[in-house]
């Protein structure tokens, strides 16, 4: 997939991020690298033989090659003192994409480390990093958050998917392991289309910068689909069934996400057989789901890797209500004059309104005169303040 571009490096940080580079690295796409850098040995050893191992801080006496427990403090330790490996290991490369899940030690703990040595070689990076589940341990939850924030000021294009997406589209009655599986799948999908989305330059595509001006030091949660669709006799329309597939993606989250979303990037990459008419009709039926407000970035692209495949890749963009209002500040100002008119005519409105008299009777209890009244500071709460206190209203005079 070094495409017409450069070599790709996908970097698989802790656990969960191996495991999706393991599944990218079977299907041995040319052109694509992929690294899996862990503290756990046994869990490197698992994965596929196409992924280059690194074993951080492995030497460690603490370590012995059995991973850091969760301990956040130790995954940082752990990547940092291996920082000068890691910086000649993504040398060369014209663009990398860190998988992660955070809320375990290396991947929390250690990937502000590989940011900071990421944008150091100024090389373009995307971070894919899934959140933990609503009912895993605070104490995950929290470092999965306190990552995102030191995250924020040193990436460019940072994807946030919660892992509580996987309800919306995965039936209950699956296994764990099925589901776990399944996520496992689709986020080596979605790694897999991004790239095609960034890294082919031959077409009217998707390109860096505009991929980062939604993206870049915004706090917002993103959703991903991804389908590719191969034409059979049965389905000969390769991009309907493409769509049938971004929109069963788990971390879509159901069609609603397109038209609640505030931005979408949608692509389309095919073979150098790709057809005006089925480019157009996709891009037309993903941007029609989208919501009025929502603000769209699509293209396409072609790339000999991709044979007679058809993918279709979104991403849904929700900004964080703080960060939505920052975003549409910096949108450019239509006509004020409709505001100032409205404003106007509020003022002639108020100036029209007369205050109204506040009507205050007073209160007996007629047949309950003998119930517990309900007493508080030696005042019985049943009768009203100005009338147990006593105090005369000044009504004042009417005036024409």
């Amino acid at each position: 997939m070094s495409g017409e571009n450069g070599k790709v490096l996908i970097l698989g940080l802790g656990g969960a991020g191996g495991k999706v580079v393991s599944r990218i690295a079977a299907q041995r796409i040319a052109g694509l690298d992929t690294v899996a850098i862990d503290t756990d040995l046994a869990a490197l050893q698992s994965l596929d033989s196409g992924v280059q191992q690194f074993a951080a801080g492995s030497d460690w006496s603490w370590n012995s090659g059995t991973g850091c427990g969760g301990d956040v403090i130790r995954g940082e330790q752990a990547i940092s003192n291996e920082r000068h490996k890691i910086m000649e290991l993504i040398s060369g490369h014209s663009l990398i994409l860190v998988v992660a899940g955070l809320g375990g030690g290396v991947s929390s703990g250690g990937i502000r480390t590989i940011a900071s040595t990421i944008r150091a070689k100024k090389i373009p990076a995307v971070f894919l990093l899934t959140t933990p589940f609503s009912f895993e341990s605070f104490a995950k939850r929290k470092a999965a958050e306190d990552s995102i924030g030191q995250l924020l000021p040193v990436t460019d294009i940072l994807i946030r998917l919660p892992n509580d997406l996987l309800f919306s589209m995965i039936s209950p009655e699956s296994s764990v392991d099925q589901a776990f599986a399944k996520s496992c799948d689709e986020i080596a999908r979605t790694v897999i289309g991004i790239c095609g989305l960034l890294n082919c330059k031959n077409s009217l595509n998707v390109d860096y910068a505009g991929f980062m001006a939604m993206l870049r030091g915004k706090k917002c949660l993103c959703s991903c689909g991804v389908g590719t669709g191969f034409p059979t006799e049965e389905a000969p329309d390769r991009s309907a069934s493409a769509l049938k597939q971004m929109l069963e993606s788990p971390f879509l989250g159901g069609a609603d996400k397109l038209s609640a979303a505030d931005a979408l990037i949608v692509s389309v990459c095919a073979g150098p057989d790709l057809q005006l008419g089925e480019m157009k009709r996709t891009l037309e039926t993903v941007t029609a789901m989208a919501g009025k407000q929502t603000e769209v970035i699509s293209g396409f692209s072609t790339a000999s890797f991709m044979g007679s495949a058809f993918q279709v890749a979104v991403i849904a963009i929700n900004y964080d209500p703080e960060e939505k209002n920052t975003v549409q500040q910096q949108l450019p100002k239509t006509e004020k004059a409709p505001t100032v008119k409205r404003s106007i005519r509020k003022k002639k409105a108020a100036a029209d309104l007369e205050q109204g008299m506040l009507e205050l009777t007073n209160f007996s209890k007629g047949l309950f005169i003998n119930t517990v009244p309900v007493i508080y500071h030696d005042e019985d709460l049943d009768i009203p303040t100005f009338q147990r206190r006593g105090i005369q209203i000044d009504k004042g005079k009417m005036s024409k």
